[in-house]
């Protein structure tokens, strides 16, 4: 009995990564799966350079402003960039989701009930990623603005807890794309489970 072969399709920019789990079958739909791939990463990369033009640029413009004027200038660059990432993981969300739907109504082996889990699945932990992003950035703004407008913080002492704000927030990350790692394997495997037991059931009914 051949197994399954499992294709996940990798999306994002900067902290978290939402997925796509598609049950690819036989090496033409593997094939099409690792230009989508490429396509979306070649994506992320011009977005990324992009971005990252734009904050040389507002650097290179804020020489001789006042650090009132800086600050202002880079909390609302700040929020641009989030809004264009934002817009950015939705579009290649979309995208994702268009390719899951044409890769699960060509496979055979998985009921149109299990299609939908999976599809509801997607969704679910997309939606959750949202959340979480939307989350960390409300928290990381306002601990910032905190932080910049304290004035009996030295620079050294607002450096050390910049650091240590990211140090948590990198755990509080990790935690979180664990978690749904964990989530994604079980999903994976309870699908996994119904086809083989399926094919177990028609192989045993063929043989009486």
């Amino acid at each position: 009995m051949k197994k399954m072969s499992v294709a996940r399709l990798v999306l994002g920019v900067s902290i978290l990564i939402p997925f796509t789990v598609v049950f690819a079958q036989g090496q033409r739909g593997g094939s099409k799966a690792g230009a989508f791939r490429q396509e979306q990463r070649q994506e992320r990369q011009s977005f990324m350079e992009q971005q990252k033009q734009e904050r040389r640029g507002l650097r290179e413009n804020l020489q001789g402003k006042t650090p009132e004027e800086k600050q202002a200038a880079m909390k609302e660059l700040s929020q641009n960039a989030y809004q264009e990432k934002k817009d950015f993981r939705q579009k290649q969300h979309q995208e994702n989701t268009d390719f899951l739907k044409q890769k699960l109504a060509n496979n055979k082996k998985i009921t149109d009930a299990e299609k939908g889990d999976l599809i509801d699945f997607f969704e679910k932990q997309y939606g959750e990623n949202v959340s979480f992003r939307e989350q960390r950035h409300q928290d990381a703004a306002a601990f910032f603005e905190k932080i910049a407008n304290d004035p009996n913080l030295t620079k050294e002492q607002k450096k050390a807890q910049l650091h240590s704000f990211r140090v948590q927030e990198k755990q509080k990350t990790k935690s979180h794309w664990q978690e749904q790692k964990q989530e994604r394997k079980a999903e994976q495997e309870k699908i996994q489970t119904e086809v083989k037991s399926r094919e177990q059931s028609a192989s045993s009914t063929t043989a009486k």
